[in-house]
């Protein structure tokens, strides 16, 4: 994968209410904001705008104006707007919407009431939020923002196929895959939506998996890469991660060989509203998505708009026909402490981290409370085919970062979706942090959580014995017997990245850099663990999961922006308690029934 990723840029909506102007906010720490300035809110959090000039056209011929978004706690981001605003509206509502003279441009997520409007008069999402959210609210309007734009980054019996590179995808090695995929390879009903900068659908080891997606840019149904955008292969990469063609007689395995991939164009270099984000998982719950992989997040450290956190809770929640998608994301490869109000932190989101061929953390990926478990870095996986990839063989053994350990992750969750298609979303989270492995340079609390590893190292075989309480099947046959030419003759370039030899080597290369780095790691880590802000602060048993005392998003009294009343439960909890509740409602249809 080419190195450095390049800043890429989406709209975000932020869901609140527009103040009236002033000079500053009152009972806020932010930063005065300038004459004419005006404030809406993200949930509970007040966030000033200020203009910086006047609208420009954008290469898509769009008209956006720079704006400076100012937090309370003194975050300030660039962003722009453009002509289009959010609402979230009761049902039925819609005909207000034209008394207020804002003209309805498409829903985004009916569901939960989001729909995307524009100013009948002109007016930009300013405009149109302070209209529909001021003193002269239309009726059946719960909440109005405008649409703006805020920077995103991309981030990257035991059955063994035949496929010729197999030798050198170590990670799957790492993981057990192959015991896994005697056990289950997935199924075809299992569907995992990609969503990244497109994919190359016509590559031969991923041709045959691929079902229709979407391009939520371009408004259309071909998600094809775009020749030239920023890290053009990125999308393709991890599609291969997640369910390459397996057992085909050609390039690498898929972690969920049987399972079918679609993907989403979202990231393409250039600003993009955040209505392509919820559009990108409306597509998700409308194709019914099992499993949902995110190799994207926010450039900059800013909250988590409440619209994007709506979108993924829902998905979570009633995805999947009721019982829940499982929505991935990479943490990110910042080196940096994750807050708690950030996407990775979302109720919805299994976070993911990355390890390395040593089971040490990657030097790039972020840490924090949100962090839920690692996976080892994909480095060889599909690449564009052609002359537009990074290299001749349709293949890369660069790739990396959070970005590739967020796949293979999907990958496993593909399987364990297949293996016990009636859990709930928020069960099969608690399983696969539940039967995640130690790994060996963590140094958990007391709750078994370590900000950097999370609960472990994910464990497919641990995770699939679980659902299946099946013993391990035989070992077939000649297995494991594949030696170092036969990788070398497949293309593993793994000796040149750094990463180890396949195969029986690989135990004694972990322990001889256990027993000769551990302590000096473990010293490493105590110091750098004390030097960090605020990690003397960490919670003890209870609430967890990045949820800061007080409320946040959305917790005013009352229900707003699709909140269920009272105090937030963590993440964890959540999961919990919205799994019980869909058990209970299918326990009492099937008792009235």
């Amino acid at each position: 994968m080419r190195r450095g990723l390049s800043n890429v840029l989406i709209a975000a909506a932020l869901l609140g209410g527009v103040a009236g102007t002033g000079d500053a906010i009152a009972g806020a720490p932010a930063a005065p904001a300038a004459p004419g300035a005006s404030w809406f809110m993200d949930g509970e959090r007040r966030v000033a705008v200020e203009r910086l000039g006047p609208a420009r056209l954008d290469a898509a011929g769009r008209a956006l104006a720079p704006v400076r978004l100012r937090y309370a706690d003194g975050r300030a981001v660039q962003a722009s707007v453009g002509a289009t605003a959010i609402v979230q509206i009761e049902p039925g509502a819609e005909a207000s919407l034209a008394a207020a003279g804002v003209q309805v441009v498409r829903p985004l997520m009916p569901a939960i009431g989001l729909w995307l409007v524009r100013d009948s008069s002109g007016g930009d999402g300013l405009d149109v939020a302070a209209r529909l959210d001021g003193p002269a609210r239309a009726g059946g309007v719960r909440a109005a923002v405008p649409d703006l734009h805020l920077r995103l980054r991309a981030h990257g019996a035991p059955f063994t196929p035949d496929d010729p590179r197999l030798p050198g995808q170590w990670y799957f090695d790492d993981l057990g895959m192959q015991e896994a995929w005697g056990r289950t390879q997935g199924d075809e009903a299992t569907s995992i939506v990609v969503i990244d900068n497109g994919c190359d659908l016509d590559h031969p080891d991923l041709a045959a998996k691929m079902d229709p997606g979407r391009d939520v840019i371009d408004g259309d149904d071909d998600p094809t890469y775009h020749p030239g955008e920023p890290s053009v292969n990125h999308g393709t990469a991890c599609a291969g991660l997640v369910a390459a063609d397996t057992d085909n007689g050609e390039g690498i395995a898929g972690g969920c060989p049987a399972c079918r991939v679609r993907c989403v164009r979202l990231l393409n270099g250039e600003e993009q509203p955040i209505s392509a984000a919820v559009d990108a998982f409306q597509f998700a719950l409308e194709v019914n998505a099992s499993v949902v992989s995110n190799s994207w997040g926010y450039a900059d450290e800013l909250p988590v708009p409440r619209v994007v956190e709506q979108a993924i809770d829902h998905l979570f929640d009633a995805g999947r026909d009721g019982k829940g998608a499982l929505v991935l994301f990479a943490a990110g490869n910042e080196d940096r402490e994750l807050g708690d109000d950030e996407l990775q932190a979302v109720r919805g989101v299994l976070n993911v981290g990355a390890v390395n061929h040593l089971e040490d953390a990657t030097p790039f990926t972020n840490r924090g409370d949100s962090i839920d478990l690692v996976a080892p870095t994909g480095t060889l996986t599909t690449d564009i085919a052609g002359r537009e990839g990074d290299t001749p063989t349709d293949y890369t053994s660069l790739f990396g970062g959070t970005s590739s350990a967020c796949p293979v992750a999907a990958g496993i969750a593909g399987l364990l979706v297949s293996a016990a298609p009636e859990r709930t979303a928020g069960e099969l989270y608690e399983i696969l942090i539940r039967t995640a492995r130690p790994a060996p340079y963590a140094l958990p609390d007391e709750r078994g959580h370590d900000p950097v590893f999370g609960h472990g190292i994910i464990d497919p075989v641990a995770a699939l014995r679980e659902v299946l309480g099946d013993d391990p099947p035989p070992a077939q046959a000649g297995e494991g017997k594949a030696d170092e030419d036969e990788a070398e003759q497949a293309g593993c370039a793994c000796a040149a990245a750094g990463a180890p030899p396949a195969g029986r080597h690989r135990g004694l290369l972990h322990a001889v850099a256990a027993s000769l780095g551990a302590a000096a790691l473990l010293r490493r880590r105590r110091a750098g663990r004390a030097a960090r802000p605020g990690q003397g602060s960490r919670q003890a048993p209870g609430p967890r999961l990045g949820q800061a005392p007080g409320p946040r998003l959305g917790q005013a009294p009352g229900p707003r922006l699709g909140q269920a009343p009272g105090p937030r439960l963590s993440r964890s909890a959540s999961r919990c308690a919205s799994s019980h509740a869909r058990a209970s409602r299918s326990a009492s249809k099937n008792s009235s029934g």
